[in-house]
């Protein structure tokens, strides 16, 4: 063994070693301690995430006890009393009646004991559960650890009573010294291996090109492609998880890690998180729509170049350029809805061809140094996401040539695998110890969801729902299994011309190892999808180059593509396109499958594609052109209408919000969506008047309960009584508002806004009428399941308006708020851009301006609004608010109650796309809290 082989050897293990102390190695934790009473003895919020605390320590004397004679000395959750729409429970409480103490946490009472005159009690919770002690003798223990949202108490300024908390801050940390070191040790001695195995190899070995000639020169395919990223990053949809992840980088710059934020108690990403910290950069420099969405458009066109000019060249021979147009397709059909935007998939994209290129060369010129940053490149793909397990099929698909290298190398390949293997350690717990990250890999298996492989079938049920699936994402899938299968036949029948067989069919196992690989992660979401796009685009050009070269001789074998093609293409275009959230408003086939004048157009492919084959099968294919143009058309044809019908709204929409108007604002400095909103701050304001001596009512009494004898709150604290329907007649009886006069002038821009609520056999309509009280037009209201709603309304064209309701006495419950006409100010005016909020997933990337509340230090930031979806969707919005997900904004409605704000999207106003509430809190937050 030479000595360059021994230093080879030495550098591998050197880094495989250091990387792995590097996880073993210490971090610096923060530890952040809160103590109350601040300034005086008084309730104070201190809503903990997560909601138990690190450690607390309680302590109290008789002589506070006895001060206060009965009622609540503390409480660590809001006191049943408080006016709060949920609590969290399982608080510590603290409780006096009777000269009798009695310590709870949630339902369990710890002990109850007599007071005394001369004593002192402490009770102490942390990860040995809760002990309490008096005069240091235990006399009670739970292994459970109380919930901290608050400190609560009836006592009097003049006590002993201290509470000591230690958040819970274990993933807020840094590297220690000892890992900064080996930080720097293990990258060297991998750099150092890789430059020793490229000398090795050179001194042997003629050098081989690795890029080809004329890389660079731009060519027709190229412009369609890029051509597809630039109209996209302006006009196209954004993804699901974009908000998400924006908010998720946006709170990091306050916590110093990369947290979940919405869910799993803020824990950290880690060790699926490196990616992440490069787009945190990005968010820093600014928050525009369109840079936003610009780092992944330049990936794309960095995985389209290897794409075309290196894995395309390996699987074909003389490409055609119905291949190249057809990868170009192909690809832009995945990547546009399924890689721009702030998702991983892009980076698992690359990561798998970097992979699969770095192996064909490993195996093509016995290259340990190509295999060695092979194994580096699929260790950073698995560490982006666990979908990124796909960058590992490359080599299970090359485990022939693979051998033949190890049986070529020796032993020494072992220590170069291994030091290349490990060195993606120091992305994956870069700033997170083993514990931290172990710890966050629980909470979220615990928490979920956590499918396993027998639930696979959920991704699938979602792809094929018209609603969930949606056109741009069935057309690519059903692309690939086309093209998978008919590689597949044309392989085993040994019938590919133009092919490299042993390449093609190693880029076919990576696409069916994919699909197995997806079945072991753990969630079951349809954008996952996505990370094989690069891979399906060249396997989509390999049919098309292979159908171009005579694959096909027979006409029949020409027609049965065709007709395949067709099927294939009008089964994904039966469905609607779909696109996330308000990036809908205003586009065609939204809503309904795409048509030409009245025809279904998957109607149109299918009939075309079986007249062209029958006219195929008459003689014509000598004239027509090839079958493989099919694939190439149908792609390209798809990313045009994707393209078309989310660039429609700037027409049809230019009046009001839409997502490609607002991507274009974003290049001046706009802010999205509440660049078009308004908010409501006073509801009295817009309240009409009604004209005395109007209305009647028969039957219907106004002091009728609803529900259980008593009446709901009225909505957004209108000040008159709601009007009541009465379930007790036995026939149908009716009641008339008030006529309420409009003022001059009013017109549509401005909604009348009916409250009301109501279930069973009643009904209400709205009547309006010229001034002569004539009636123009009646709108019937929806009452929906007895819960307030408010009925947005356009009264242009009218003077006056009035409710007419009916029971129509089967058991119906009704009441009807004073109608009005809002009073206005833009959501700037009245929640200033620099003030946090509370922000909800599903809309954060449209309010790119916004400063989400800070999670951090052990709390929730007890922010002022909540911005959330309308109540279309609101029920996407759970996790945020409930313990069961690890909610960060559980502990503030323990302590706050929400008071809505309305709002109107200006130009569109009968829709509430967007809700604001404003949150109310029972006490103050602690001192040292975020404001």
């Amino acid at each position: 063994m030479t000595f360059r082989i021994w230093l080879i050897t030495v550098c591998g293990l050197l880094s495989m070693v250091s990387a792995g102390l590097f996880v073993l190695a210490p971090v610096e934790t923060r530890t952040v301690t809160y103590e109350w009473p601040d300034a005086q003895v008084a309730d104070r919020t201190l809503p903990l995430l997560p909601y138990e605390p690190h450690r607390m320590d309680v302590t109290f004397r008789c002589t506070d006890v006895n001060t206060l004679s009965e009622g609540l000395l503390l409480s660590t959750t809001a006191p049943p009393d408080a006016p709060v729409e949920q609590h969290i429970g399982t608080g510590l409480g603290v409780e006096v009646a009777d000269d009798l103490v009695s310590v709870h946490v949630g339902d369990e009472t710890l002990v109850t004991s007599p007071a005394g005159r001369d004593c002192e009690w402490a009770v102490s919770s942390g990860p040995h559960g809760t002990v309490v002690s008096v005069d240091g003798e235990r006399i009670a223990h739970t292994p459970y650890t109380p919930v901290v949202t608050g400190m609560f108490t009836e006592a009097a300024d003049q006590t002993d009573l201290r509470v000591e908390v230690v958040a819970d801050t274990r993933f807020d940390s840094t590297p220690g010294p000892a890992r900064l070191a080996l930080a720097v040790v293990a990258p060297a001695a991998a750099t150092a291996m890789l430059v020793l195995l490229v000398r090795e190899q050179a001194s042997t070995r003629r050098r081989v090109r690795f890029l080809p000639r004329g890389w660079w020169r731009p060519r027709g395919p190229d412009v369609v492609v890029l051509g597809a990223l630039a109209g996209w990053l302006v006009v196209g949809a954004p993804t699901v998880d974009d908000g998400y992840i924006v908010t998720m980088l946006k709170a990091a710059a306050d916590s110093d890690f990369v947290g979940n934020y919405f869910r799993w108690l803020n824990a950290p990403e880690a060790p699926f998180s490196w990616f992440y910290e490069l787009y945190r950069g990005v968010v820093q420099v600014g928050d525009a729509l369109w840079w936003l969405r610009l780092p992944s458009v330049l990936l794309g066109v960095v995985v389209w170049l290897l794409v075309d000019r290196l894995l395309l060249p390996r699987l074909t021979r003389g490409t055609s350029a119905a291949a190249r147009y057809g990868a170009a397709g192909a690809f832009a059909l995945w990547y546009l809805p399924f890689g721009i935007g702030l998702r991983p998939e892009p980076w698992v994209m690359l990561g798998t061809v970097l992979v699969f290129l770095l192996l064909e060369r490993a195996v093509a010129t016995r290259s340990a140094a190509a295999l060695a940053v092979a194994v580096f490149a699929a260790g950073l793909t698995v560490a982006v996401t666990p979908t990124g397990v796909v960058a590992v099929a490359p080599f299970v698909a090359a485990a022939g040539g693979l051998v033949r290298l190890g049986r070529h190398y020796g032993v020494v390949l072992v220590p170069v695998v291994l030091g290349a293997a490990a060195l993606p350690l120091l992305v994956m717990f870069a700033d997170q110890s083993l514990a931290a990250v172990v710890h966050s890999t629980e909470v979220r298996t615990a928490i979920g969801p956590a499918f396993g492989v027998f639930d696979e079938f959920r991704r699938y049920e979602d792809l094929l729902d018209p609603v969930q699936g949606g056109l741009n994402r069935r057309m690519p899938l059903v692309l690939l299994w086309l093209a998978m299968l008919v590689l597949a036949v044309l392989l085993t029948t040994r019938r590919t011309p133009g092919l490299a067989t042993r390449p093609t069919r190693r880029a076919l196992l990576v696409a069916v190892l994919f699909f197995v690989a997806l079945a072991f992660t753990p969630t079951k979401y349809t954008h996952h999808f996505g990370a094989l796009g690069a891979i399906a685009a060249v396997l989509v050009a390999a049919v098309v180059h292979t159908v171009r070269s005579g694959a096909l001789r027979r006409p029949l074998e020409r027609s049965l593509f065709l007709v395949a093609v067709a099927a294939a293409g009008a089964w994904a275009l039966a469905v609607p396109l779909r696109w996330w959230f308000v990036a809908d408003l205003g586009v065609p086939w939204s809503r309904e499958e795409p048509d030409v004048g009245g025809v279904d157009l998957a109607d149109l492919v299918l009939g075309g594609g079986i007249l062209l084959a029958v006219v195929g099968l008459l003689g014509a294919w000598r004239r027509l052109p090839s079958p493989a143009w099919s694939l190439p058309l149908l792609a390209l044809g798809t990313v045009a209408l994707e393209l078309v019908s989310l660039a429609y709204p700037l027409h049809s929409r230019q009046h009001t919000y839409s997502v490609a108007g607002s991507t274009l604002a974003s290049f001046t400095g706009g802010c999205g969506v509440e660049d078009w909103l308004d908010v409501e701050p006073d509801v009295r304001a817009g309240l009409l008047r009604a004209e005395p001596g109007t209305g009647s009512q028969h039957g219907f009494r106004l002091d009728a309960g609803y529900p259980e004898d008593r009446p709901p709150p009225a909505p957004y604290g209108t000040p008159d009584a709601p009007v009541w329907g009465s379930a007790d007649q036995d026939s149908p009886t009716s009641w008339t508002s008030p006529w309420y006069p409009l003022p001059p002038g009013t017109d549509g821009s401005s909604p009348l806004v009916v409250p009301l609520t109501g279930h069973g056999a009643v009904s209400a309509t709205v009547q309006f009428a010229r001034a002569d009280g004539s009636v123009v037009r009646e709108n019937r209201l929806r009452l929906g399941d007895g819960s307030w709603r408010e009925a947005r309304l356009d009264p242009r064209g009218a003077a006056r308006v009035r409710v007419v309701a009916v029971d129509h006495g089967e058991g119906g419950r009704l009441a009807v708020g004073t109608p009005r006409l809002p009073q206005v100010v833009p959501l700037g005016d009245y929640l200033p851009a620099s003030q946090p909020i509370a922000l909800d997933w599903v809309n954060a990337f449209f309010l790119p301006c916004r400063r989400p509340a800070a999670v951090a230090h052990g709390v929730t930031q007890p922010v002022t609004h909540l911005v959330t979806v309308g109540p279309r969707l609101r029920w996407l919005t759970g996790m945020s608010y409930t313990t069961e997900a690890g909610g960060p904004y559980a502990p503030l409605l323990d302590v706050a109650t929400l008071v809505p704000v309305p709002t109107y999207l200006r130009g569109d106003a009968m829709r509430q796309e967007i809700s604001v509430f404003r949150l109310d809190y029972v006490a103050p937050p602690l001192e040292g809290l975020p404001r």
